[in-house]
């Protein structure tokens, strides 16, 4: 049985996480590891948390959480990824649901927020299966849909 674990990115595992890139074809729809682990050292007003996804001790995905909003109680899930090698295994809908129930044991929170471009088919149906909802606002900073999960 596979072990799924969420781990945070240190000096000892960030070079494995830097080299995890998706498809070709997806490469327009999310930033590079490398370039989200600069924002997360630079841009300390958002407070950014980095985690690499394991399948055992293979990393397979990354994740970057922030932007918490304390008196609104929100958070982003700014960055979701699965290594384009670990595709097609379920590993982007067992993480997206651990990341859930992370973020919720971790941040007290009523909403998950996220952005996605809407031309990328295969992350709007996993996120809106898991009950995200298109808000019909745009992140200005990269034109992307505006998606949330909001607590039960």
């Amino acid at each position: 049985m596979e072990k799924l674990t969420i781990r945070t990115i240190t000096d000892d595992n960030w070079r494995a996480i830097v080299t995890l890139t998706v498809k070709p074809t997806q490469a327009a729809f999310i930033s590079p590891n490398a370039e989200s682990m600069l924002e997360s050292f630079y841009e300390e007003r958002y407070n950014w948390h980095i985690y690499g996804l394991y399948v055992d001790n293979l990393p397979v995905g990354f994740a970057m959480i922030g932007a918490y909003n304390v008196d609104y109680q929100y958070i982003w899930l700014d960055r979701f990824m699965i290594d384009a090698t670990s595709q097609g295994k379920e590993y982007g809908k067992k993480f997206l649901e651990k990341l859930i129930v992370f973020i919720r044991k971790n941040w007290t929170v009523k909403d998950i927020v996220l952005s996605i471009n809407l031309q990328n088919l295969a992350a709007k149906q996993l996120y809106e299966s898991f009950g995200f909802k298109d808000t019909g606002r745009i992140d200005e900073e990269n034109g992307e849909s505006i998606f949330v999960l909001s607590q039960k």
